[in-house]
């Protein structure tokens, strides 16, 4: 249970003896779960109460009124078999995560993470380690917090070329960072 996904020089090109964790991709209920986990929203379900999670989804019935479920591999209510669910990766599922209006809402919601961090009374990297420690539960690297300051310092302009105020602006730059994690392999996948 307490196998490391990293492998080392010993067991490396071992496929066979469970000398370590494989990283296998989160199921979509997980997966939706995580990110409204992350950034700090919710996905409502007709007829269910308000905060469902996905992983509690009484059936698969639910599937066809989720994008992201379908996408993402859950079954929809043709069987009771769980063979039918698709764990691959696809193009369409890195699409989806990268350009879906159902994400970019989760993003840009109002009272989400995003706009926690731009209201937080902390220093910028206290909101990177935030960030960091909701995504992955782990602390950014030196690295990782330079490239989030850096990126973060960056003017943004609106759609007609205007520079953005320095709250929108750095708004903004959060929901990039959200949306950069999101899309990581290391948030993908359970190691």
């Amino acid at each position: 249970y307490q196998l490391s996904a990293m492998p080392n020089e010993h067991n490396a090109i071992d496929r066979q003896a469970f000398s370590h964790f494989y990283p296998k991709r989160l199921t979509a209920e997980v997966l939706l779960d995580s990110i409204d986990m992350v950034t700090a929203s919710k996905t409502d379900f007709a007829d269910l109460p308000p905060g469902t999670r996905a992983i509690s989804l009484p059936d698969n019935s639910y599937t066809r009124a989720s994008p992201f479920l379908k996408v993402f591999g859950r079954p929809d209510n043709t069987s009771v078999c769980e063979c039918e669910r698709v764990s691959s990766a696809s193009l369409a599922q890195s699409l989806h995560l990268m350009n879906a209006s159902d994400v970019k809402a989760k993003l840009t919601a109002a009272g989400g993470r995003a706009e926690q961090l731009t209201k937080a009374e902390l220093p910028e990297p206290k909101r990177i380690r935030e960030l960091y420690l909701a995504a992955f539960s782990r602390e950014p690297t030196a690295d990782e917090v330079q490239i989030a300051e850096t990126h973060l310092l960056k003017p943004r302009i609106d759609a007609t070329g205007k520079p953005l105020d320095s709250q929108r602006a750095k708004r903004n730059g959060y929901e990039d960072l959200l949306w950069a994690l999101l899309n990581t392999k290391e948030f993908l996948f359970n190691h």
